[in-house]
């Protein structure tokens, strides 16, 4: 399974782009899964939630699907936060430790919308990495 390296190859690449307009936003709060209990905005969290393999005569194939949960205090924040997801991540070339990185594609976007009773803001993006060992 590839969860592990994936996991790290998008960290490693969100910590790496330090200076991009996603990265600056966040202040690097990134979190895998969960956040703490009262988190500062915005934040955003990624899980992968499938995992599909695919094998040739000689190849290793694996496709993870990959969400990224933006929030924020404003909706224009949120949305903002997914055009900069956007401009990060979409066709990024991770570096993922035993595989090689085919594509990282965007399949989804959900704009933003507001949670009640918490009056924040979240939006969505899936994407689609296919890594070959």
């Amino acid at each position: 399974m590839a969860i592990n390296p994936v996991r790290t190859g998008i960290y490693k690449f969100f910590t790496t782009n330090n200076t991009s307009a996603f990265y600056v936003a966040l202040g690097g709060r990134l979190y895998y899964d969960e956040m703490s209990e009262k988190p500062l905005y915005p934040y955003c969290v990624f899980k992968m939630f499938d995992e599909i393999r695919d094998w040739t005569f000689d190849l290793e194939f694996e496709d993870i699907a990959v969400q990224f949960d933006y929030f924020d205090a404003t909706a224009d924040g949120c949305d903002t936060g997914l055009i900069n997801l956007k401009s990060l991540f979409d066709y990024a070339a991770l570096s993922i430790t035993g595989w090689t990185t085919l594509k990282m594609e965007r399949e989804l976007i959900i704009p933003s919308y507001k949670i009640e009773p918490d009056d924040i803001w979240e939006g969505k993006a899936r994407y689609s990495i296919l890594i070959q060992k």
